[in-house]
């Protein structure tokens, strides 16, 4: 690992945090503790826009529109349980997982 240091101490920093094996799980937390936070303001309703704003991917004939809350909801949470089986094949192949020790 090098330890390069630039002139721009935020870039610095935020490459430090990024290199830390917490960095996704700590960024989830922030994300999870910014939506619950809008979500029961006064901005509860601009959320909801955001949620219900149409968003429409297009190839040719075929068009897949639907709320951002769906694409949320079925893309995302299929890449993220993708990842985990990923994670969980690789424990058994090579981690913890690959013995009953």
């Amino acid at each position: 690992m090098s330890t390069q240091k630039s002139s721009n101490p935020i870039a610095d920093t935020v490459r430090e945090f990024m290199q830390l094996e917490s960095a996704g799980g700590i960024l989830l937390l922030i994300a999870a503790v910014l939506a619950l936070g809008i979500a029961n303001s006064p901005l509860q309703e601009l959320y909801a826009a955001l949620l219900n704003t149409p968003v429409a991917v297009q190839f040719g004939a075929l068009i897949i529109a639907k709320p951002l809350l769906l694409w949320v909801n079925d893309g995302l949470m299929a890449i993220f349980f993708f990842l985990i089986g990923l994670e969980i094949k690789r424990e058994i192949m090579e981690g913890e997982l690959s013995s009953f020790k």
